[in-house]
């Protein structure tokens, strides 16, 4: 019998595969794009070096 930390981890996995497997293409068409490139753009320079694509960090932030 699984413990309750193995049913939790096996619920995250299924989620996670679950949200990548739907993850899109291309993260420009997200309707809270604009919002996210605005919010973005005012901390743009502590996310410096850190953010490499700004249209998959918007979808991740999604």
């Amino acid at each position: 019998m699984a413990t309750k930390k193995e049913l939790i981890a096996q619920t995250i996995v299924k989620i996670l595969v679950s949200h990548l497997s739907s993850f899109p293409e291309d993260g420009n068409n997200n309707r809270n794009a604009p919002f996210h490139v605005a919010f973005l753009n005012a901390f743009s320079d502590k996310l410096n070096g850190r953010v490499r694509d700004i249209p998959d960090y918007i979808s991740l932030s999604s």
